[in-house]
């Protein structure tokens, strides 16, 4: 599996809860904001083609659309979409230092330090993962699982 295509893996597992999916009527607004802001076709094509600037771009707005969500998902969406953004800067910044052209980046004894704490914090998002999930699947009838 390519690097483009195992970076991708890893932020769609990550948000496969976000898929954005049509609402309907009488649901949340939060729900039309979340299946038009989060696309994640357009992240995983970005990591796909290595275009880690347009990654980063659209893991932002992720991150904005938490400031949307319902109050009783918020942390949860949020902690998500912080998790994302920091898996894209995290990826900027293994290639600066990789290829040396990173002047103010941090090196490589910092990036492992950094992906060692997101690896740990990857493993809390499950259950964040799950109220959000629960949360979609009640009030907009998305079933994300």
């Amino acid at each position: 599996m390519s690097r483009g295509r195992r970076r991708a893996a890893l932020v769609v597992a990550t948000l496969a809860v976000l898929v954005p999916i049509a609402c309907g009527d009488g649901t949340p607004a939060f729900c039309t904001s979340l299946a038009e802001v989060s696309d994640l076709d357009a992240l995983a094509g970005a990591l796909e083609e290595d275009d880690l600037r347009t990654a980063l771009a659209e893991a932002r707005r992720l991150r904005d659309l938490a400031a949307e969500a319902p109050p009783e998902i918020r942390a949860d969406f949020r902690a998500l979409a912080e998790a994302v953004v920091d898996i894209v800067g995290l990826l900027e910044d293994e290639r600066a230092a990789s290829d040396g052209t990173g002047g103010g980046s941090p090196g490589p004894a910092e990036v492992e330090r950094r992906r060692e704490q997101l690896n740990d914090r990857l493993g809390q998002l499950d259950r964040r993962s799950l109220r959000v999930a629960t949360w979609s699947s009640r009030e907009c009838g998305l079933d994300l699982t």
